[in-house]
């Protein structure tokens, strides 16, 4: 009796044991010394960030990995010139590397300055659209919908030629566009599958002013806010459901967290979600930038690129457009020509959208 009694103490014991160390926080912040360099070394939210810095050096990496025990995780770091006399830093962890140019306290993607363009050649065109790169469904608006360039097929659900169509949302293999044969409000959305090649009308109950925004997209669902109503609604196009999240005291935008907001303010500054991603990317006076997780400290990508707007992001790259022309491009900074068009010129909003499927 004693010993079983013993055994379930000790078993109790040992569950406890297990639960406190399986629930306790993985979240921690150390700072230390390497190749005489100062490093902060962190881990929250599966990212893993150093903060390296020694005189003018002062730059923020990010990995995006699974939780691990162990600390000073930084294997290798070094700073050494380049041809150009800028000091190039490659930071190892996880047996991964990665590196920056950095110049008068500036940092610049190891492209920076040079040339690093893929070879580009047309390998077809159609509808006045060259394409460069058959790997991306190419979407195109046609003034009644959407035409797939490469499959040559047709979305059609305008019965008008309308030329804009500023309310328009791409997710995942998803397009989804308002019903512009309404007017003013709408109450159907027109949801195109491109991986499965497919259209579908969503009729939904409340009726939205075309006078809205899409704030961005988080687990799963998209934002919209109707300004003219002053509502928030979160979309899910798995399930076919909408619901209104916001109430008389406001809504919310996503900002690696959850921020209340005014409707005024959600009216009036049309805000967006800027989620938690390894590296980010944003423009400047037609220049591209990107970041890594966490850090407000951006890198330049292009000296001798001139960037209109970014068309939309996947993952870890990005597509913008320059001139007529649709790039690819990494954080590395290699770029390609994907598609051009006379037209984009002109105007290019919600006019193409690039999907890999």
């Amino acid at each position: 009796m004693k010993k079983a009694f013993v055994l379930i103490v000790i078993l109790i014991l040992v569950v406890f044991s297990v639960v406190l160390v399986t629930s306790k926080e993985r979240e921690y912040t150390i700072t230390y010394e390497f190749n005489g360099f100062n490093i902060t070394e962190s881990y929250d939210l599966d990212f893993y960030t150093f903060n390296v810095k020694k005189d003018n050096i002062d730059i923020d990496y990010a990995y995006k990995h699974k939780y691990t025990t162990k600390r000073k995780l930084v294997k290798e770091l070094s700073c050494d010139k380049d041809d150009d006399e800028f000091d190039v830093c490659t930071i190892k962890v996880f047996d991964e590397q990665k590196s920056v140019r950095v110049k008068n306290d500036k940092l610049y993607s190891l492209s920076y300055g040079k040339t690093n363009e893929l070879n580009n050649v047309v390998l077809e065109t159609i509808d006045n659209v060259s394409i460069y790169d058959k790997s991306y469904t190419t979407l195109v608006w046609n003034s009644h919908g959407f035409k797939d360039i490469l499959r040559n097929k047709e979305y059609n659900f305008i019965n008008e030629e309308k030329y804009d169509n500023p309310l328009c949302y791409q997710y995942g293999q998803y397009l989804i566009v308002p019903d512009y044969n309404q007017s003013r409000t709408f109450n159907v959305f027109y949801i195109i599958d491109v991986k499965k090649q497919k259209q579908e009308k969503w009729k939904i109950t409340p009726k939205i002013s075309f006078d809205s925004y899409f704030l961005g997209d988080k687990d799963g669902l998209i934002y919209l806010f109707d300004k003219e109503n002053k509502k928030e609604y979160s979309i899910s196009i798995d399930k076919r459901k909408i619901t209104k999240v916001s109430n008389n005291n406001g809504g919310y935008i996503y900002n690696g967290k959850i921020v209340n907001y005014s409707l005024e303010d959600l009216k009036y500054k049309d805000l967006k979600f800027m989620n938690n991603n390894l590296i980010n990317y944003k423009l400047k006076d037609n220049k591209l930038y990107y970041n890594y997780y966490g850090s407000k400290k951006y890198i330049e990508l292009f000296e001798k690129l001139d960037v209109d707007k970014i068309v939309g992001i996947n993952d870890y790259n990005v597509f913008i457009l320059s001139g007529n022309t649709i790039y690819y491009s990494n954080a590395s900074g290699v770029y390609s020509k994907v598609a051009s068009s006379f037209e984009w010129n002109f105007s290019s909003d919600n006019k193409v959208f690039l999907f890999q499927y």
